[in-house]
């Protein structure tokens, strides 16, 4: 059976990171998984879909299903995705289900292990990414962050490098608090595929597993999405000093544009990805376009605010250059 492994994590934690440097670093071809090919099954929350567009096709089989959660309102669109999946790509020896950043794990699980996939396909592992710097304070914000931890078969704790030793210690001492007996795994591609190999080498251990709260969250856990288009050329400083300056409600905002960035002294415009987590604002250029369109997830979430940061930051509603 092809084994799956779920890479989940709350908004912000990591996962199309860390998914990316493994695919880049060629860490899968390291697992015990004979000539296949990877497939990415990328799950994204609202209308437009971001990660999708930060991972390499040309080395996977990538299926998105933007528009809602798989562990929600997509069960019967996650059955019939990897049915054909595996009916039109034989080939394929491994799957990859990066869940949206509210997901929680068991109600996929059970998907996974019921007919039409469970003769197909096990469920080798569920890791879930946790961010040192903001994770105690998120665990009020979606009872998914919480169920995330608590089902993990491995916990990888990201962005160590970017953390407080209190922040750090504060972080593994609640992942422990979830999960006691669950291993907390370093989170460079090596350390992360050392484990998987061993993962999806042996049966994993089934548990039972109870929820304190109910599984009934529409399919937004409490986190709401807007987004806005980004046609045209932005002045990325401008960008990033406006959505630094949104409310903290503003959870996650990530999003693709053509720009210029007259802090590198880069003056060609050329495609860059924009990230906030909290309010820590990044970016990092891209060698392929995307959807030009910035995403926010949150509470209270709106479009105009949004909208607002990407008028402040356009130089031109023409793409020069392209």
């Amino acid at each position: 059976m092809v084994p799956i492994v779920l890479l989940t994590g709350f908004l912000g934690s990591g996962k199309t990171t860390l998914l990316n440097r493994m695919i880049a670093a060629r860490a899968f071809d390291r697992l015990a998984l004979g000539p296949g090919k990877l497939a990415l099954i990328v799950n994204e929350l609202g209308e437009i879909g971001i990660d999708g567009a930060l991972l390499p096709s040309e080395l996977t089989r990538q299926v998105e299903l933007p528009g809602g959660c798989i562990c929600c309102v997509l069960n019967d669109d996650l059955e019939r995705t990897i049915v054909e999946l595996l009916d039109r790509s034989p080939e394929v020896t491994t799957i990859v289900i990066e869940t949206t950043g509210v997901a929680e794990p068991l109600p996929i699980a059970w998907t996974i292990g019921r007919e039409p996939l469970a003769s197909r396909v096990r469920l080798a592992a569920v890791v879930t990414l946790v961010d040192a710097t903001q994770f105690p304070a998120q665990r009020g914000l979606s009872p998914a962050v919480d169920a995330q931890v608590a089902y993990a078969d491995a916990v990888v704790v990201t962005k160590l490098d970017l953390a407080t030793a209190t922040e750090a210690a504060a972080a593994r001492a609640a992942v422990n608090e979830l999960a006691p007996r669950a291993p907390v795994v370093g989170g460079t591609p090596d350390e992360v595929v050392a484990w998987l190999q061993q993962a999806l080498d042996e049966p994993r251990i089934q548990r039972d597993h109870v929820h304190d709260h109910v599984h009934d969250h529409g399919n937004t856990h409490g986190i709401e999405t807007v987004w806005v288009p980004m046609e045209g050329t932005l002045d990325l400083e401008d960008l990033c000093d406006a959505l630094a300056g949104l409310p903290a409600s503003y959870v996650r905002i990530k999003g693709i544009a053509w720009v210029v960035d007259g802090r590198t002294g880069r003056d060609d415009p050329h495609w860059a990805a924009i990230h906030r987590v909290g309010l820590r604002v990044s970016t990092e250029p891209l060698d392929r376009p995307g959807p030009a369109a910035l995403v926010a997830l949150g509470r209270g979430v709106e479009r105009g605010p949004l909208a607002a940061c990407v008028e402040r930051a356009m130089l031109s509603s023409i793409r020069t250059g392209s």
